[in-house]
């Protein structure tokens, strides 16, 4: 017969059912968390203050231990034990339909925020340019003709002076001074002209040409960020504290505990072997 001190909800009087904290070995480090840790890397790996020995401590001496075994580790048992097979198997099955969900509750339960603020949001815009500016300039100037520099001046000169000689004749046989019998004058004047006069003629037949064409490239990107925050008046700021309370009186490990639940136990236990 069973022990009578026992309760078997499967009423079956081979032997009680296990509990358990009795087919784990957590305090030589053979718990639940201690496999977890070896079969994947869980979102708490690396975090110095919390170790897998005292998840497992709490887990099945504070928490689920007196929990009767749901049926996936009652067929994993050998000799009232699971092995080390038989718990990575277990933590595989834990991983593969827990570890998204406990990744995403990590990561709100360590995000940073202001906790009055219910506005926050960043936009980033990103505009592409690709044009090019392309300007020609073409043109012909051109410059003919004749350029004449007529030069027609006309220099005189004209010299007028008068020049009077006195010549005296004298008659025949005369002695004692001379007594000239008449003068005569000469006068010499005259007129000097001086004429400049002609032409430089200076042809200029010139042509200058304008071919030019600019090209210039404005590919490229222009990036704006912008970041808006604050209360935009919505909920006062006593709702958004009280809020801010509720939230972190819920504790991840105790959702991770009610998960682990779900696959390790059943949902009542014997209050006999708590």
């Amino acid at each position: 017969m069973s022990n009578p001190f026992y309760f078997n909800p499967f009423f079956d009087d081979a032997e009680p059912e296990p509990i358990l904290r009795d087919v784990f070995d957590y305090v030589n480090g053979e718990g639940i968390f201690s496999a977890l840790a070896t079969a994947g890397t869980m979102p708490w790996s690396g975090i110095e203050s919390i170790d897998d020995t005292s998840l497992d401590l709490e887990y099945f001496a504070n928490h689920s231990g007196g929990k009767f075994c749901a049926p996936l580790v009652k067929s994993l048992l050998k000799n009232g034990k699971l092995d080390e097979a038989a718990r990575t198997s277990i933590a595989k099955i834990l991983i593969s339909k827990y570890l998204y969900n406990w990744q995403r509750l990590w990561e709100t339960n360590i995000v940073k925020y202001e906790p009055i603020h219910n506005y926050n949001m960043y936009e980033t815009r990103n505009l592409v340019r690709s044009e090019d500016e392309k300007r020609a300039t073409e043109g012909e100037l051109k410059k003919t003709g004749t350029d004449t520099l007529q030069h027609g001046l006309t220099e005189t000169t004209t010299h007028g002076h008068t020049t009077d000689e006195l010549t005296s004749r004298y008659g025949l046989n005369t002695e004692g001074d001379p007594k000239p019998s008449d003068d005569v004058k000469t006068t010499e004047g005259g007129t000097t002209k001086v004429a400049d006069s002609g032409s430089d003629v200076t042809q200029h037949d010139t042509t200058d040409a304008n071919n030019v064409t600019e090209t210039r490239d404005n590919d490229g990107m222009e990036s704006e960020s912008t970041h808006r925050y604050g209360n935009i008046g919505v909920t006062t700021s006593q709702k958004m504290l009280a809020d801010e309370r509720e939230v972190w009186m819920w504790n991840f490990f105790d959702q991770v505990f009610a998960d682990l639940d779900k696959e390790l136990t059943l949902a009542f236990h014997d209050p006999c072997r708590v």
